[in-house]
């Protein structure tokens, strides 16, 4: 093609992280190699960073987040938190635990892609479901990087969480936010998340909600058609959503993450 090139680059990275304190602790491993055709001067590339639910993250939705992210232009960093910690899930009782013990891994995501030299440090989003919501609610706070790391200007430029237990959520996001929940979720109820976006106004970066009339929890899982019952709650694909979703994602992540057409400059 006239005025591109063709580089290779391990567009697809799964990420165990054994994590004790915010440090390279941890090993990747390129799921697939992608030949990406772009004009040499796109180098480096935005980034996503995936944090998984509860239960871990379903084959088909790794799949289907790397089929789309990689098609939308970015480099796609799917973190698993329990492999390497020989955890089955945390659903249950043992859930804030494994959030404390998993916020660390969102940063140490980011030091990883950071080192990365496709990738723009500064161009990096985390997307979170459920529990790994929670994570990116959290990566989300103001200053909260300082907890984890010495002072830098090292940060995540965008927010994206699907059905996060919103009451759980703590300050407002310092950076632009966007929620995703079902109107039947009686996991993460959609009312929690209205109430805590009411609760932290106005001020600040842009913090939107879409709740999705007749979605339940897990509505983004392909894997869930039919729908089932875990841990006493109903989780249910819904096609219609999932697909609007990804459509107000791609929008969000190029409008926070994607440079300018008529300059250099970061958005």
């Amino acid at each position: 093609m006239p005025g591109t090139v063709t580089f290779q680059v391990a567009v697809v990275l799964m990420l165990w992280c054994v994590v004790g304190a915010l440090m390279a602790d941890a090993w990747a491993t390129p799921l697939e190699r992608v030949e990406f055709e772009g004009a040499s001067q796109r180098l480096p590339y935005p980034a996503v960073i995936g944090l998984h639910g509860c239960a871990g993250m379903h084959d088909t939705t790794k799949q289907r987040l790397a089929d789309e992210l990689v098609g939308w232009g970015y480099v796609v960093l799917l973190v698993d938190s329990y492999a390497t910690r020989g955890i089955d899930h945390a659903c249950t009782s043992s859930a804030f635990a494994t959030f404390l013990t998993r916020r660390p891994d969102a940063y140490g995501a980011l030091v990883f892609l950071a080192g990365r030299t496709f990738v723009d440090p500064h161009r990096v989003a985390a997307v979170g479901f459920s529990a790994g919501g929670w994570v990116t609610l959290s990566a989300a706070e103001p200053n909260s990087f300082e907890l984890f790391a010495p002072p830098s200007n090292l940060r995540f430029r965008a927010a994206a969480a699907f059905n996060p237990p919103c009451k759980q959520a703590m300050a407002r996001p310092g950076i632009p936010t966007l929620i995703f929940i079902g109107a039947l979720d009686d996991w993460t109820p959609a009312a929690d998340c209205s109430n805590k976006i009411a609760s932290w106004g106005n001020d600040g970066p842009p913090v939107e909600l879409v709740v999705y009339p007749g979605a339940h929890h897990g509505f983004y899982y392909p894997h869930l058609q039919p729908g089932t019952t875990l841990f006493d709650h109903w989780l249910e694909y819904n096609g219609e959503a999932a697909d609007n979703a990804d459509h107000r994602l791609h929008q969000f992540l190029d409008r926070h993450l994607q440079l300018k057409a008529d300059s250099g400059n970061r958005n």
